[in-house]
Parts: C-alpha cells; sequence; structure tokens
C-alpha cells in the first residue's frame, strides 16, 4: 500500500479516501476539506475621556470631561470640554470612571457627594460613589464601575455630582463596548 495524492477540499465537505491503484497495489489518494474562513475579528469598540485640571463642580452637576485619550470604533463619541458620552449603538457597555475630590471653602461640615453614572438622565444602577467630608483639606479619590445595556441609541451618558459644591480633578471615565444585548 502506498499513498497516492493528498488533496485540500472545500470547507464543509466530506474528507475521502480513494483506491486510485489495485487490489493488491493500493495507492490511496485523500483529499480533505480545509476549515472554514475564520473571523478576522472586529476591533474594539470604546473611549477614554479625562479632566485633569482642578474644576468646581455645583451642586447637582454633570462633570466636564476636557478631553479624549482614546477613542476606537464608532459606538461611543465625546467632544472635549463637554459632560456628554454619546453611544450610537444599541448594546451592553461597561463603563470606569475615576476622580478626586475636595470640598470647596465656605462648605458647611459634613458634607457629603455624591458622584453617579446616568443615562438619558436616569441612574445607572451599581454606578455610584459617594464621600463625606469633615474639613477642607481633605480629598478622596472616589471611583465606579457599572454595566450598562442601551437599548436604544443614541443615547447620553453622563457622570452626575450632587450634594455640596466640590472640587474635581484627575476625573477619567472609559467606555467599553461589550457586545450585543443578549436575545
Amino acid at each position: 500500500m502506498q499513498v497516492g495524492s493528498v488533496t485540500t477540499g472545500e470547507p464543509g465537505t466530506q474528507a475521502a479516501v480513494v483506491n486510485s491503484g489495485t487490489q493488491q497495489n493500493a495507492v490511496l489518494d485523500f483529499t480533505i476539506p480545509r476549515g472554514a474562513d475564520g473571523n478576522a475579528g472586529t476591533a474594539p469598540d470604546l473611549l477614554c475621556a479625562f479632566s485633569n485640571p482642578p474644576q468646581t463642580a455645583a451642586e447637582n452637576t454633570s462633570l466636564i470631561l476636557d478631553r479624549n485619550a482614546l477613542s476606537l470604533g464608532s459606538s461611543i463619541s465625546h467632544v472635549n470640554n463637554s459632560s456628554n458620552i454619546t453611544i450610537t449603538s444599541p448594546g451592553v457597555y461597561a463603563v470606569f470612571c475615576s476622580c478626586v475630590i475636595a470640598p470647596t471653602s465656605g462648605t458647611d461640615f459634613p458634607s457629603n457627594v455624591v458622584l453617579t453614572l446616568q443615562l438619558n438622565g436616569s441612574v445607572v444602577a451599581g454606578g455610584s460613589t459617594q464621600s463625606t467630608f469633615h474639613t477642607t483639606t481633605e480629598d478622596m479619590a472616589l471611583g465606579f464601575n457599572a454595566p450598562v445595556e442601551v437599548s436604544s441609541a443614541p443615547a447620553t451618558l453622563t457622570v452626575f455630582g450632587s450634594g455640596s459644591t466640590f472640587t474635581y480633578s484627575n476625573l477619567t471615565v472609559t467606555v467599553y463596548r461589550l457586545g450585543d444585548i443578549p436575545s
């Protein structure tokens, strides 16, 4: 017995072995299907927007993000010096936020500051953090991460501050599109 030819078949076809020789002197020819073409993958959709210089936030206001560090894909966008992050494709997103906050002078103590993630003006469950200040010399690093289901687009994400007037700095908000909403 000998091996004859080895041929690559089309994806989805059956493998085959054919004797092209005789019963006594077999020559086996093999046809082996190739695998289906793989998906090259898709680039991630993400946005990282930030604001480093200290800014004062009045009570009940959205925090301003000065500029973008990185923006990939077309599902998430932000205009510099705006508080709005725009989602243009329905899906499931992960939002990460970190910030340093401090009370402003003239604040009555104790002073409570709450940061919340809002989707179209409504608080996102799990997207909040808070701190209570007792002196003007305190500052606190705060952060949260939350999954967000965006069922219709366009939609707007904002980080909203409530409680006392406060100063914020080193604000970073990163949004990743994780995928479609499971059915």
